[in-house]
């Protein structure tokens, strides 16, 4: 491999890790962690572990911020945002497109879902994570 393709490959990894910290941030002012979820993904083409972090912000609001990350590819993360509404979490994927969505159990202690990515590759799949 050529030396300048490889210095290309480090910014366009550098670049993409960085937009997704970067996806990550717009936590609302005030607002406090109230819970941690982790688990797994199964897709179509990729499977891996999930992370979902669910806030209490001022006004009511329940802002939630995950990951997903390929086993296949570690390092390789795709980043979401959303929100609760009652047991109902809806969110979106931040530099890929595509969607995510889950429900909470009874108890609070797992949420499940599914996920949707409508770009290339198009892989689309299921999840739980269970509270830490």
């Amino acid at each position: 491999m050529h030396n300048s393709f490889r210095l290309f490959l480090i910014i366009l990894w550098a670049s993409i890790a960085l937009s997704g910290c970067a996806a990550l941030s717009g936590v609302p002012e005030g607002s406090v962690l109230v819970a941690v979820y982790e688990g797994s993904f199964t897709g179509k083409f990729f499977w891996g572990t999930i992370q979902v972090k669910v806030y209490e912000a001022p006004g009511g609001l329940r802002p939630v911020f995950g990951w997903i990350e390929q086993e296949a590819q570690q390092g390789a993360y795709q980043y979401f945002r959303g929100a609760m509404q009652g047991s109902r979490f809806e969110g979106q994927f931040t530099v890929a497109n595509g969607t995510i969505s889950g429900e909470l159990s009874a108890d609070g202690a797992l949420l499940t879902g599914l996920y949707n990515f409508t770009d290339w590759p198009f892989d689309q799949g299921t999840w739980n994570a269970r509270k830490k």
